[in-house]
């Protein structure tokens, strides 16, 4: 199958002008007017998922979190960006990028992510568009507060959260935000939040979390692994006749010690 008919379906779910402009989406190694047999799916691009692209012989990478965000005034081969630069572009690889584009569809990362908790009724915490925004709450079956850490623990297999807050509450509602959710922590209390989960809670938020009285659970940046296997059926269903591969590499930077 072509890559600009894989781009033209890709982009009917994700279209590239949903992203924040400050953000950088779409293609950004290569050129998808070539066949593409074998697609690889992975939250980041790093030297093992290339690997991971030769072995499975893929001819296109896509990924979630942008390898260049900002403008490169040059490509050094002796660093480690341009050495991933300089191999996809030696292989044929091509590499395309679905960041905040991806976040802000109502097909995309938040829906994702809600749903694997089974968020009833959910709402878009911030609206970017008419129709799709940043961000979901929804409800839950009432349950203690530590029961509802544990919940979200074991639904996105992570060992180690920080938790701000009141752990002797109950939890009926439940937000959520892909990716660094700093900014979504007043709709989340606006729009009734029991607990808001998402990623790279800094510390000055953390204290503005504890002065707006809302509970939050910082699960990590990786959890939005999991959006490549939803990804991977919506864009067979769509049409995709390509082989679609999940990576398998875990691209999780930070160890607990």
């Amino acid at each position: 199958m072509n890559g600009l008919e894989i781009k033209k379906i890709f982009e009917t779910f994700y279209p590239k002008d949903l992203a924040y402009s400050w953000d950088n989406v779409g293609m950004q190694i290569g050129t998808l007017n070539k066949e593409i047999s074998t697609i690889l799916l992975a939250l980041d691009l790093t030297n093992e998922v290339i690997n991971e692209a030769l072995e499975v012989k893929a001819q296109l990478i896509i990924v979630h979190h942008p390898l260049i965000f900002t403008p490169i005034k040059s490509i050094d081969t002796d660093s480690y960006k341009g050495k991933l630069i300089e191999k996809l572009l030696k292989n044929e690889i091509t590499l395309y990028v679905a960041h905040t584009n991806f976040d802000i569809s109502n097909q995309g990362m938040n829906l994702i992510l809600a749903n694997m908790l089974n968020l009833k009724n959910q709402k878009i915490l911030d609206y970017t568009t008419e129709k799709e925004g940043l961000g979901r709450i929804g409800e839950v079956e009432e349950m203690s507060m530590k029961n509802a850490v544990k919940f979200v623990k074991e639904t996105f297999k992570v060992n180690d959260a920080r938790f701000i807050g009141n752990l002797e509450t109950k939890v009926k509602y439940i937000a959520i935000s892909g990716g660094s959710g700093s900014s979504n922590i007043y709709n989340a209390k606006r729009m009734g939040a029991d607990l808001y989960v998402s990623a790279d809670l800094s510390y000055h938020y953390a204290h503005d979390i504890l002065g707006i009285g809302l509970n939050a659970l910082d699960i990590g940046h990786n959890i939005e692994k999991f959006f490549v296997y939803e990804l991977k059926k919506i864009l067979k269903n769509a049409g995709v006749t390509s082989n679609i591969i999940i990576s398998e590499i875990n691209t999780e930077p930070y160890k607990f010690v």
